[in-house]
């Protein structure tokens, strides 16, 4: 395995040692305080909005399929969609700790006949071409050589299939600045490889058809109140302003994150 790749897998390991839930409460802030990997943990809180959009995506497309959770960390959104209605949902990750936390997870919720998990190099999947239906990837992108990982994707996903996928964007100079002064929380090609809007030149390679969706710029003023009782509040207001901001070309691509959808790879 390339050192780049153990170094992931390192990280990813002891991210996830005893930590088997990976979206924002405050009961799981509350958790991750005891490790300072899991610091970013607070900006989660304002991610409402991608998420339902996610969420949508998934209760509309994913029914009846046969969905691929792409580098599925500790498995929420595989059983997401598992609950939701889909055929069978394979997860893969780099991480065995995580892939351990949701096969635990899968038997007690009584999801281990629809949900599977293995640990897999997401470069170079094991899967036929053409296998299946949907893929959902989070944050998994800029872990990786992208080219090798959407050609993978690409291959076994298909024809008509669609991938649904969650990053984050690099351009924002206030973000990068924050990512510079916490190096501890993340890999080093994982800071050097942040999507940024040159990247979906690339992704034109391998799929026809893109659609972007840009997410959370003023939200992220919401987070210092995340705990209190004004939070919600605040968080409809930012939420409103996006949705003005972020129309303008000049300004979308400051966003912290984007949703796209993939679809008509080329094979």
């Amino acid at each position: 395995m390339e050192l780049r790749k153990q170094k992931e897998r390192e990280f990813h390991n002891r991210l996830r040692k005893g930590i088997i839930y990976q979206r924002w409460s405050p009961e799981i802030e509350q958790i991750t305080k005891l490790d300072p990997l899991w610091n970013n943990m607070k900006f989660y809180s304002v991610e409402r909005k991608s998420r339902k959009f996610v969420l949508d995506w998934y209760a509309k497309n994913c029914k009846g399929k046969k969905v691929l959770d792409y580098g599925c960390g500790n498995g929420d959104d595989s059983f997401i969609i598992a609950k939701i209605g889909a055929k069978e949902v394979i997860g893969i990750d780099i991480s065995e700790i995580s892939i351990k936390n949701c096969t635990r997870r899968a038997i007690n919720g009584g999801l281990d006949k629809i949900a599977s998990f293995y640990v897999s190099d997401v470069e170079s999947l094991h899967f036929d071409d053409n296998y299946f239906d949907i893929i959902s990837e989070y944050g998994v992108l800029h872990h990786i050589n992208l080219n090798k990982g959407l050609f993978e994707i690409a291959r076994v996903l298909k024809p008509d299939g669609k991938v649904i996928c969650t990053e984050a964007l690099g351009h924002n100079p206030f973000i990068r600045l924050y990512r510079k002064m916490t190096p501890y929380l993340r890999t080093p090609w994982e800071a050097s490889h942040i999507l940024c809007k040159s990247h979906f030149g690339l992704v034109k390679d391998f799929f026809d058809k893109i659609e972007i969706n840009f997410f959370h710029l003023c939200v992220l003023g919401a987070v210092p109140f995340r705990n209190t009782r004004f939070f919600s509040r605040s968080l409809t207001i930012l939420e409103k302003m996006d949705s003005i901001i972020l129309k303008f070309p000049f300004i979308r691509w400051q966003a912290w994150q984007v949703v796209f959808i993939l679809s008509e790879p080329r094979k």
